[in-house]
């Protein structure tokens, strides 16, 4: 089994993790994504405007992951939102509607939380899996 930690200049953790960490056992590759919140790469800001922007926002952080990791959205398998407010789920539906096609939908869980780092209303984490290939970029160990 290969453990590969990816990190780029576009997904910067702001704790003591890495954006996700793939697990490669030799023919399936898994992507565990970290949760995706409205940190902003252009302004190094988090957004904290209205949550249809925060959506957007976590939902563009999670593509820029997924996608740097060597991944495809349609990949992905499994998805959890925390949101702090949860009648915001059907605003935040709409977003998470443009990154999926409807026959692709992973499976996903909504979890209310009271609070989100940096005043954030949403997260989302997820999982993606892939048929093994060649090579994977990130720091790599195996186990």
């Amino acid at each position: 089994m290969n453990i590969i930690c990816h990190s780029s200049e576009q997904s910067k953790a702001s704790g003591p993790y890495h954006p996700a960490v793939e697990v490669d056992t030799g023919g399936i590759r898994q992507l565990h994504v970290s949760g995706q919140g409205t940190y902003d790469p252009q302004t190094g800001e988090r957004f904290l405007g209205d949550i249809t922007g925060q959506a957007r926002r976590a939902m563009e952080n999670l593509k820029i992951v997924v996608e740097g990791s060597g991944f495809r959205m349609d990949q992905i398998v499994k998805v959890t939102l925390y949101l702090v407010d949860l009648g915001d789920a059907p605003k935040v539906n709409k977003v998470y509607r443009m990154y999926f096609s409807a026959d692709r939908y992973p499976a996903r869980s909504i979890v209310g939380v009271k609070e989100l780092p940096g005043g954030q209303a949403i997260e989302i984490d997820a999982l993606a899996v892939a048929p093994a290939q060649a090579a994977s970029a990130g720091f790599s160990r195996t186990l």
